[in-house]
């Protein structure tokens, strides 16, 4: 599965705001405990999980966010 066209938004604190059209799918967030790492953060900025690169983690992101909206049998 491939992610959904996403665009990422820099804001002043360092946070990155990732956006699959005008939805906030989360934020992404440049881990200062684990050089290297990829903080990866809900709509509501609860901890998802850590990614290698925030480009990974932006469309990890992307794809949680288009799954949600998915009716699951």
């Amino acid at each position: 599965m491939s992610a959904p066209d996403h665009t990422t938004e820099e804001s002043a604190d360092g946070r990155v705001a990732v956006k699959v059209g005008r939805d906030v799918a989360g934020y992404v967030v440049e881990d200062a405990d684990h050089p290297g790492l990829w903080i990866v953060e809900d709509q509501n900025g609860q901890f998802i999980g850590r990614m290698r690169s925030r480009e990974e983690a932006a469309a990890f992101l992307a794809t949680w966010f288009g799954a949600e909206d998915q009716d699951w049998p």
